[in-house]
């Protein structure tokens, strides 16, 4: 007994020298500001922070923040500011604790799972949960979710999804599962859930766990309705996907076609080679445009199916490995994007939190079979190069900007850091020079020209226009960038990075249109021009205000009327308004000029509310209309 008790407290201290190391590597970006997310999810968000005690429970039932809905991150959130006000160094400390947390439940549930799968070896079940926490607790992958503070959700859903599997694993007992340790497996999992709707995949990991431990019961002492808990949770888990996948709103148009199973084959590939490798860490990740794609794609297909292998092998004899492997893919699995959602990288850092830890096992467990020497030279070669990278990654969040510069001396022509420090740096402080220069690095002549025209239309609104004191010029050029946006590669519908490039500027281009009616704001020409264009993207709701002005404004040509009316009535029937649409739409119609299409909208409005009778009279007009403009 007193040889086990020394040789738990002895693992443990190569643990809590692993994360003495990473603690102090991460203490050099305590004090760096809010980076990127930070601003949305904590700086600029007077929602959260004007959030009383009382009202906590609001969390649970509406977002409280512009991009998600995960009520326990934001509650984290809510906490710091109560306690610290906006302070930076308050979140990243309470980042690191949590992190740290989480390193000594991968030790407590690694040994769980070796006692698990290895009862004939639990002398070594304290070792090899040791290493394996030691390297992942090193790994420099974590750097991201711990000193940036938007990876709050991945400290708070993987130290939940980690310790709903240590109770899963907990459940096992003779004649089925503990009820006690599957409720907690079940809070835990939700925690893990509305810390992060990524989680999701924890519920098949611990499906397979307990379907495993039912099969390993005395056929005499089998129950069908003991799968009632994996059924359970599966079903738990599908439902909390569906409610937090609708409350998103970082979607990407969906696409299919054959490049998505490629992109799909290249993450895993560059996840599992992030996770492996000693090379740099970024910020962003030039996926798609990688010499090495092929490469990636198939260790990604590899991936797959020794997967699939380990979980043939998983239900034939009990493998550690196995099991790994299955983890492995399915903490892989929501990143993948067959179902695409807005992002500047196919693949971050804070992807792999979780995804780390199967990596390791596979490490150390393949690691097992050698001698303890030869053991512990292939570990450090391994574990050495790690801890450089964790001890030099810090260094890189100082700000937005250094980490493109970070990531441009490694990809000098990829687009994405280029726009982030053309656009969100150099065009921000005013250095349009330097931010015309940078932006000439992009050799995709698409991407290249539409950064261009931002940064022009920039300076045309922000610097020509105030000294001219009239707004052609600048209505010119922003209807160039309008038909600059409209040259889309190809491409751009199956990249989602390149996507976020062209949804950037087409943001830019409804904010340069709100400058230039700020400071013309009786303007009809640059009001009419703004709304068309917010209509022609299908912004609707932003577009009503443009129209609202024309529509009441003394000014407005008799011979522009009707068609400000049409595109008013447009933009209601697009954003609900039924009542008001109806009315623009027949006002548009009745003026001495009118605007004749209005009728095609009219039947569709006719058709909403169940007008038949109307809805066929409009839609005659309109097609009489069509074939009267052809």
């Amino acid at each position: 007994m007193p040889n086990e008790g020394s040789k738990f407290y002895s693992s443990l201290g190569l643990v809590l020298i692993s994360v003495a190391i990473f603690l102090g590597a991460c203490l050099q970006a305590v004090n760096s500001g809010f980076v990127s997310d930070d601003t949305a999810y904590i700086l600029n968000n007077v929602k959260l922070a004007g959030l009383r005690y009382l009202d906590l429970w609001k969390l649970f039932v509406e977002p409280y923040n512009p991009m998600e809905f995960l009520p326990l991150r934001d509650f984290s959130y809510w906490m710091d500011i109560a306690l610290f006000g906006i302070n930076p160094i308050a979140f990243r400390i309470h980042n690191i604790i949590l992190y740290l947390i989480g390193c000594f439940i991968v030790y407590g549930v690694t040994f769980s799972l070796w006692k698990v799968f290895r009862p004939n070896d639990i002398e070594s079940a304290a070792w090899f949960a040791a290493i394996v926490a030691a390297m992942y607790s090193i790994h420099p992958a974590h750097v991201e979710a711990v000193v940036w503070i938007s990876g709050r959700k991945d400290l708070l859903s993987g130290a939940f999804s980690l310790l709903a599997i240590w109770f899963a694993i907990a459940a096992r007992k003779g004649k089925g599962l503990s009820h006690f340790y599957a409720v907690a497996a079940l809070v835990a999992f939700v925690a893990a859930m509305l810390s992060k709707a990524t989680a999701v995949v924890t519920a098949p990991i611990i499906a397979i766990l307990w379907i495993l431990f039912w099969r390993d019961l005395p056929p005499s002492l089998r129950r069908r309705k003991q799968l009632l808990w994996p059924f359970a949770l599966v079903i738990l888990a599908i439902c909390f996907a569906v409610i937090f996948n609708s409350s998103s709103s970082v979607r990407a148009p969906y696409y299919w076609g054959v490049e998505i199973v490629e992109r799909a084959l290249v993450i895993i590939g560059w996840m599992v080679r992030i996770g492996l490798s000693p090379e740099e860490h970024h910020f962003y990740y030039q996926i798609l445009e990688d010499d090495w794609l092929p490469i990636m794609a198939a260790i990604g297909l590899g991936v797959l199916l020794a997967a699939m292998g380990g979980l043939v092998m998983l239900f034939k004899r009990r493998s550690l490995i196995g099991f790994a492997l299955v983890m492995l893919i399915l903490l892989c699995m929501p990143y993948i994007q067959l179902i695409p959602y807005k992002t500047h990288s196919l693949v971050s850092d804070r992807f792999l939190f979780i995804a780390i830890w199967p990596i390791c096992i596979l490490i150390v467990a393949l690691s097992w079979r050698l001698k303890p020497i030869p053991r512990g030279v292939i570990l450090l070669i391994i574990f050495l190069p790690w801890l450089y990278q964790t001890i030099d990654r810090p260094r890189d969040w100082d700000s937005l900007e250094s980490l493109a510069d970070k990531d441009l001396k490694s990809y000098p022509n990829y687009y994405v850091p280029i726009r982030i420090k053309a656009i969100t740096v150099q065009l921000a402080d005013g250095d349009y020079l330097d931010a015309s220069q940078t932006v000439k690095k992009i050799d995709i002549p698409e991407v290249r020209k539409i950064l261009e025209s931002e940064i022009k239309s920039a300076y045309v609104v922000e610097v020509i226009t105030p000294s001219q004191g009239q707004p052609s010029a600048a209505v010119a050029q922003l209807l160039e960038f309008a038909k600059d946006l409209k040259d889309i590669p190809e491409e751009a519908k199956w990249n989602p990075p390149m996507r976020w490039v062209f949804d950037g500027s087409e943001s830019a281009l409804a904010n340069l249109w709100w400058r230039l009616t700020f400071s013309f704001k009786n303007d009809i020409s640059v009001n009419y021009y703004a709304g068309s264009w917010l209509l022609s993207v299908n912004k609707y709701k932003d577009a009503i205000p443009y129209f609202r002005m024309l529509d009441s404004s003394s000014h407005l040509p008799d011979g522009m009327r009707g068609r400000v009316l049409k595109e008013f009535g447009i933009a209601l029937l697009n954003t609900g308004n039924i009542k008001d649409a109806e009315i623009k739409l027949l006002g548009a119609i009745d003026q001495p000029k009118p605007d004749l299409e209005a009728y095609c909208s009219l039947a569709q409005l006719y058709k909403l509310t169940g007008r038949s009778e109307a809805a066929s009279h409009a839609e005659n007009e309109c097609r009489n209309y069509v074939s009267m403009t052809n």
